[in-house]
């Protein structure tokens, strides 16, 4: 049975060094790339456990060390109406603080978050939205290993795997980029890139990770923002497919791809009644009777819909952007924008589709596919990403923070 950390054991009352934030250090010198990432774990309006099974230190936000905890305890938070913090019940004089794991080489240290051990210290945080938040500080080689397991297979090629270990730290990197200074740049879900933690981590993923250590996408100096999706459907999306007010760029203007037919996704059918679709419309906000018709308005290069037109008794229309359906219908029943209509009967539609995902940048079926042609990750990369490059991180910072997607 785990053992309460009880609130003020081992006070100490230690400073700690902090080094200070920013990119030109003392004489003018420019410090390194930065290479911690700050990763949201939970964002809870009630109490927040963190488990220590290695033991712990526990640092306010004057960098004071305030408590040690023992191995085996847990920590429970929570914040009054004025932000404060409490630790199991003893109230602190600070809205954050940072936990920082003990633990030797054979153990490796780690903090556990709603059953999940991860690497690296955690902040936990009070917000002025009222809640709290667990962010997970790591270094991002070490979250790379959480991720890859997630976004990917660890049983496919070894070129196929390290094309997504650059993919993925050319978007958490340039997630970094844009606000280094930001509580957090990054989420563990699926509106960031799936972070599994210690358990996720596969001797595979983790060679394909270390074999590209440092690898990031850039164009024009540079780091890309990288998208990626399970499997384009035989034709890669161009971005204002997807996003129709966004800017092309070159490198996701969509491409051909012949790789992904290994996929399981890629073709599909789904038959969509308009009771169901005038339901989801109305969920969304949208006040309008049961649709009557829907026309399609597609991209003829890429073949994906841009725009749905539904027409109504009434003789009105509604327009919104494909990607816009299958948010209000669920991305896993409108598997992709790649698709068209194949029939009408009294009740709905039918349609046929191919691919799953947004379809936008690296096709990960499609990886597999090269990978096992015998394609070298670095070729894979220029496939999908056509005008872009891989540099080495480092070589690319400082740089302006903006956006790059």
């Amino acid at each position: 049975m785990t053992t309460r950390f009880k609130a003020g054991l081992a006070l100490l009352y230690v400073l700690t060094a902090c080094q200070p934030d920013g990119e030109v250090g003392p004489g003018g010198s420019v410090k390194p790339a930065p290479t911690e990432l700050r990763v949201l774990l939970q964002e809870t309006e009630g109490l927040l456990v963190v488990s220590c099974p290695a033991g712990a230190l526990i640092t306010d936000d004057f960098d004071k060390t305030i408590y040690t905890v023992p191995p085996g305890y847990d920590l429970v938070f929570k914040r009054n109406e004025h932000g404060v913090l409490s630790i199991n019940g003893e109230w602190q004089r600070c809205t954050w603080v940072t936990i920082v794991p003990q633990g030797g080489e054979d153990d490796p240290p780690r903090l556990v978050v709603k059953g999940v051990p991860y690497r690296g210290s955690l902040v936990v945080r009070s917000t002025a939205t009222g809640t709290l938040q667990a962010v997970n500080r790591i270094e991002v080689e070490e979250y790379l290993r959480g991720v890859l397991p997630e976004e990917t297979y660890a049983n496919w090629s070894l070129e196929a795997l390290k094309s997504q270990a650059v993919v993925s730290r050319s978007y958490a990197l340039a997630r970094l980029s844009e606000n280094p200074d930001a509580p957090y740049h990054l989420r563990a879900d699926t509106s960031s890139q799936v972070y599994g933690g210690f358990f996720s981590e596969d001797p595979r993923t983790d060679e394909a990770v270390a074999a590209t250590a440092g690898e990031v996408l850039a164009y024009g100096g540079r780091i890309v923002t990288t998208f990626f999706s399970s499997c384009c459907g035989g034709h890669t999306a161009a971005i204002d497919d997807v996003w129709p007010d966004v800017e092309r760029r070159s490198f996701f203007a969509g491409v051909e791809c012949g790789w992904c037919s290994a996929s399981p996704n890629y073709t599909w059918e789904y038959s969509l009644d308009f009771s169901r679709l005038a339901h989801a419309l109305a969920a969304a906000g949208y006040t309008v009777e049961n649709p009557t018709g829907l026309r399609l308005r597609t991209n003829t290069r890429t073949g994906r819909v841009r725009f749905v037109v539904f027409t109504f008794a009434s003789g009105e229309e509604l327009e919104l952007p494909g990607n816009e359906l299958r948010r209000l219908l669920g991305y896993g029943e409108l598997r992709s924008t790649f698709f068209e209509i194949a029939r009408y009967d009294e009740d709905g539609l039918v349609f046929v589709g191919r691919g799953y995902g947004h379809g936008i940048g690296l096709c990960q079926w499609g990886s597999r596919g090269m990978a096992e042609a015998g394609f070298t990750y670095k070729e894979i990369i220029n496939h999908y990403y056509t005008g872009a490059g891989i540099a080495q991180w480092d070589a690319l910072w400082p740089v302006e923070p903006r956006p790059t997607s």
